[in-house]
């Protein structure tokens, strides 16, 4: 069985470099309240680069696949997907409210 896919809720705080395709650094904060952060192109958190242009921190989302349950929390993966945070963590505890599933 596979994982199923999902958008992971997230904040772009910064912009890292505006050069083609733009890099961005984004916050996501998960079950236990703790902050993880990412660095990397702006389309791999959206579509619509204009939406960072006007302020951030800014809603995106990544792509995660949920690889399972702790206690109230789901725990999802963004290794799959190439994207891990500046520690090098990939499997994150999240609230299923932080999860889209129906637009993967």
């Amino acid at each position: 069985m596979t994982p199923e896919e999902a958008h992971l809720g997230c904040e772009a705080v910064s912009w890292i470099s505006h050069d083609f395709p733009g890099w961005v650094r984004v916050r996501l904060v998960d079950a236990n309240n703790t902050s993880w952060y990412f660095v990397d192109k702006v389309p791999v958190f959206t579509a619509d680069s204009s939406r960072l242009e006007a302020r951030l921190p800014a809603p995106v989302h990544m792509l995660c696949s949920i690889v399972g349950r702790d206690g109230g929390a789901l725990v999802v993966s963004t290794a799959t997907h190439g994207v891990e945070a500046e520690d090098g963590q990939c499997l994150f505890r999240v609230h299923a409210g932080q999860l889209d599933r129906h637009t993967v």
